[in-house]
């Protein structure tokens, strides 16, 4: 446990001049976490919008609509494991929280390890934000579903106003008190709810295999029709499935709609390949298992079993949903991405969803004409017009979207949607959980205030370093609400830093850091350090991500990464020389591995 106030002396004589170091002799935190716990918490970092969504998202212009995703998902999976290879043996080597702040501070240098690792605390909490505006979509959704299952039309227009900006800062804000309280009640209560937002979502997502199994490419006509309407427009291809295909070949759009669809076909190796940048990226977050690290229960296996076991099972599942979908439904899902995502100047995005209005606002006189009469696919979107005051845009493309269908009107389909809103707020508890404990390792290092680590004495909580987290991350909902597509496309930009310099110091740990990698863990393959090894093999890893960032940069984007590192490079020059006055010796805390 913790000493209350108080820093470690030198040992030795009394008389000799007096050396703070740390905070404190001990950190104060319980080694509370399971290997059961870890591995659950890698699976609800990891498991999100970059399966759910990115995944058939990846299939629209302009990205890679060509692609072949399972092969990707396995590609990335070859890149991305000796990354946390990477981090699983400086995780068992230095098992503090702060992970790889830690890791970067003590072999490259406090300020490079500070400044990337403030980097990475706003990406992961302007997450949140996103996924709380993914999870609001499949509320939507469910709320449409329900409506229909129950005979009950008035859920339809609550449906509608979900996708209302308001109400993802209202859900993500209240997401955020309800977990960060847990949190800051009781870590054991926190593993509890994890574990049972892991089970329920985890029975869903086998259920969502096994009905992209049990079907047909020519089911999705039936079902996409069961659910959006069968319409009273005669026609080959009847109803609101019917009426993607009509939207596709109409004058002009049908030349944009082909030149897309040959050139998906033509460029499928380079697509997927291309492709492999988004599965990077969809399976990413498990290493934050690191910032853990001070309390996790079993240093020894944990980090091996439940970083490099856990994303491979994690794949296997993605490809398990990913093959029988894009093999049945491939061609559909490109169609639904095109006219959903398109951003042609000729029509713009998301055109198909939206009536060309004439003088007198008329519905009809525009492309609101060609969707099939008595489809919910054209109430919706006619009495979202008429009575919303708004015009509600199509569903995003995700997993659930493209399943939920295949098991009709019924329980089934709810619970598959269910499951998708399940994985997006699970991941909130451990993001909070993880990205608590860079603030309370850089107060331990007294890089910040050393107060906002200081532990509740009933829960040993770090009550302040939680809070704190808590109201960035509603800062960061607040933000997504204005640009969710800004927020994430900033959140993968601010987490890369972190990433290339914690593959550096594996690489030059043995050289820099000689003496911590001797009385350390520290494994060697024929007297070459495999943390070396796998360092190097991860810059394969780290120069795609890098490429595949600099292709989306946008001028906001670069002020965003700008302003973000600028705050952090101040915050941690003007630390160091109100240390330096205080007669504080940071190099001493540098070259050391904070107490347990």
């Amino acid at each position: 446990m913790a000493k209350k106030g108080g820093n470690s002396v030198s040992s030795g004589d009394a008389s000799r001049p007096r050396r703070i170091v740390f905070t404190r002799d001990a950190t104060g935190l319980v080694r509370e976490v399971s290997i059961k716990d870890a591995f659950i918490i890698v699976f609800s970092l990891v498991i999100g919008g970059g399966i759910l969504f990115l995944s058939v998202q990846a299939l629209q212009p302009g990205y890679f609509p060509g692609a072949n995703l399972s092969i990707s998902y396995l590609i990335g999976l070859i890149f991305v494991l000796p990354l946390y290879m990477v981090y699983a043996i400086f995780s068992r080597a230095m098992p503090r929280s702060g992970g790889d702040y830690i890791f970067v501070s003590r072999v490259l240098g406090p300020g490079l390890g500070f400044v990337a690792s403030w980097g990475v605390w706003i990406s992961t909490l302007l997450t949140m934000g996103v996924l709380s505006y993914q999870a609001i979509s499949f509320i939507s959704y469910f709320v449409m579903q329900f409506g229909l299952y129950t005979w009950n039309p008035s859920l339809l227009g609550w449906s509608i106003w979900l996708t209302e900006p308001i109400w993802g800062v209202i859900f993500g804000t209240t997401l955020v008190l309800i977990f960060g309280g847990f949190l800051i009640v009781s870590l054991k209560a926190s593993l509890w709810l994890i574990r049972v937002l892991f089970i329920i979502p985890l029975i869903g997502i086998l259920a969502t295999i096994w009905v992209l199994l049990t079907h047909s490419p020519l089911d999705m006509l039936w079902a996409w029709n069961n659910i959006f309407g069968w319409g009273t427009t005669m026609d080959i291809l009847p109803g609101a499935f019917g009426d993607l295909f009509r939207v596709a070949f109409a004058f002009p759009v049908q030349y944009y709609w082909l030149s897309y669809y040959f050139n998906s076909l033509s460029g499928t190796t380079g697509a997927t390949l291309s492709a492999v940048v988004i599965a990077m990226f969809a399976l990413g977050g498990g290493y934050s298992l690191s910032l853990i690290g001070g309390e996790v229960r079993d240093t020894r296996r944990t980090f091996y079993l439940a970083m490099v076991v856990s994303i491979t099972l994690i794949v296997f599942l993605y490809v398990a949903l990913l093959y029988p979908l894009q093999s049945n439904w491939g061609e559909f899902i490109k169609l639904y991405d095109f006219l959903t995502y398109t951003k042609d100047p000729i029509f713009g995005m998301l055109w198909w969803s939206l009536p060309q209005f004439s003088g007198e606002l008329s519905w009809l006189s525009g492309w609101g004409s060609m969707l099939s009469k008595d489809t919910l696919q054209y109430w919706i979107l006619y009495g979202g017009w008429l009575y919303a005051g708004k015009i509600p845009t199509p569903l995003p493309a995700s997993i659930p979207l493209f399943a939920a269908p295949l098991a009709g009107l019924s329980w089934l389909g709810l619970f598959i949607i269910g499951a998708g809103v399940l994985w997006l707020i699970n991941s909130i508890t451990p993001m909070l959980f993880t990205s608590s404990r860079y603030i309370f390792a850089w107060s331990f290092d007294r890089i910040m205030p050393t107060k906002i680590s200081t532990l509740s004495e009933r829960t040993t909580t770090p009550i302040y370093a939680t809070a704190i987290s808590m109201l960035v991350a509603i800062i960061g909902i607040v933000l997504s609400s204005i640009s969710t597509i800004q927020a994430a496309i900033n959140a993968v930009f601010l987490g890369i830093a972190s990433i290339v310099l914690t593959v550096v110091s594996g690489i030059l740990f043995n050289r820099r850091r000689k003496d911590l990698a001797e009385r350390t863990y520290n494994p060697k393959i024929r007297g070459v350090p495999v943390i070396s090894i796998c360092g190097v093999i991860s810059v394969f890893f780290a120069v795609p991500l890098i490429l595949g960032a600099l292709v989306t940069f946008t001028i906001g984007s670069i002020l965003v990464i700008v302003a973000v590192y600028l705050i952090g490079a101040i915050i941690y020059l003007y630390m160091r020389r109100r240390n330096r006055k205080a007669g504080i010796d940071l190099s001493e805390i540098f070259r050391n591995i904070p107490p347990d």
